[in-house]
């Protein structure tokens, strides 16, 4: 089941990766490229398994207890430096739960707050979250938001895919394992990536985000930080 899941999966990937590339670059050599991206992306359509199952309510409680002062009452931070978790793949968030508490993603505070749980109580916390909705903002339209080239054609000549292949041009992605950017504060987006590039970071399977980030200037992280942050609860077009 999850092998004819992730077969689906990719389907649906080459099909968007293909329709985001220019008419003019939709070439042989170009497809090859781009088919080359999804296999260095693909461990992390792999990394999440079946989706995870447990209860939500028994997630709100432990979330009450261990989490809400960080991270906000239904998960809404107030910090720029602390993720959103409402609205974020549940799949996506018990795998960092568990980075943690294994210590393959450091930080002192949050291993604290996780070395007690098991995994399906890190479920049910996940479950919680993911079933939250992120506050709406203005519309993509209203402001006239238009997604870096980045995210949606990527830069052939450096070997970079589109953030689209993985994170979805909305930024709310359907791959399981893989988070969702949309209305996700800058400041966090900016300091994950920087993470990514200097190493300090590296819980991604098979290093195919830190392959990615390692080529982005400075520059390029705020643009792309500043696109997801600013879609929120709402399309990209």
């Amino acid at each position: 089941m999850q092998l004819i899941m992730y077969h689906q999966s990719m389907y649906s990937i080459i099909n968007i990766t293909i329709m985001h590339v220019k008419p003019e670059s939709r070439r042989s050599g170009t497809k090859l490229l781009y088919l080359s991206w999804l296999a260095l992306l693909l461990p992390l359509q792999l990394q999440a398994g079946d989706s995870i199952k447990g209860n939500i309510e028994n997630g709100k409680a432990i979330a009450e207890k261990k989490c809400d002062r960080c991270h906000g009452t239904d998960g809404v931070s107030d910090d720029p430096d602390t993720p959103h978790l409402a609205a974020q793949s549940a799949s996506y968030a018990a795998k960092q739960m568990k980075d943690y508490k294994s210590g393959v993603r450091e930080d002192k505070n949050m291993y604290k707050r996780v070395r007690k749980l098991d995994d399906q109580q890190m479920a049910d916390i996940a479950l919680w979250y993911e079933s939250q909705p992120l506050p709406d903002v203005i519309s993509a339209e209203d402001i006239q938001l238009t997604a870096p080239e980045l995210v949606s054609q990527g830069d052939p000549a450096r070997s970079i895919p589109p953030c689209s292949i993985c994170h979805g041009k909305d930024g709310k992605t359907v791959a399981e394992g893989v988070p969702i950017l949309a209305g996700q504060h800058v400041d966090y987006l900016v300091s994950t990536m920087e993470y990514f590039r200097d190493g300090s970071r590296s819980n991604d399977p098979g290093g195919a985000v830190q392959a990615i980030i390692r080529k982005l200037s400075d520059v390029e992280i705020v643009a792309i930080a500043r696109y997801y942050a600013a879609l929120g609860g709402r399309p990209a077009d």
